[in-house]
Order: structure tokens, then sequence, then C-alpha cells
């Protein structure tokens, strides 16, 4: 699949899921690009992922190939992969 760039697509998935309560099927990853009408690369992407219960966004990032495994910081908590815009609902 051709690919803008890395970041590029880092930021699309995200901004799409920035609302996802997680953690949430592969399915109910899907359902909800959909309801927040994200673009055809978006809803492929998406539907490539394994089958699947994802903890939260940067498990599907990696599941994507976008990010390597997420690594923990010393005092557990996660490294975050970038800040991500407030989510905008693009127009019908």
């Amino acid at each position: 699949m051709y690919r803008r760039s890395l970041r590029a697509d880092i930021q699309r998935i995200s901004q799409v899921l920035a609302g996802l309560d997680f953690p949430a099927a592969k399915w109910q990853l899907i359902m909800y690009a959909e309801e927040y009408g994200a673009d055809s690369t978006t809803r492929a992407d998406l539907w490539s992922l394994p089958t699947g219960v994802y903890t939260d966004l940067n498990r599907v990032l990696a599941a994507l190939g976008l990010v390597s495994q997420p690594t923990r910081l010393r005092d557990g908590h996660r490294l975050s992969v970038m800040q991500v815009a407030a989510r905008e609902r693009p127009l019908r």
C-alpha cells in the first residue's frame, strides 16, 4: 500500500481514533472510523489489522507497522507516540 509519509500516516490514524475508548476490538475500530467519516485509506488500514482487542492507540499503530512496539517509561507510564490535534469531524 502506498504511504505518503510515516508521520502523516500516524497522524491520520491517530486523529480518526482520538476519541475512542480503549481497549477496543478490531470491529470497534472499524465502526468508529466509519462513524467518523474516515477516508478509504484509513478504513483499508483498519481492515488489514489482525482480529483481536487493542489496549491502546500505540498497539493499533504497532500492528499497522507504523511504530515499533510501545515501550514503558521507568515510572510505568506509556511513551506517547505524538500529541494529536483536536479531533474535527469532516464535512459530509
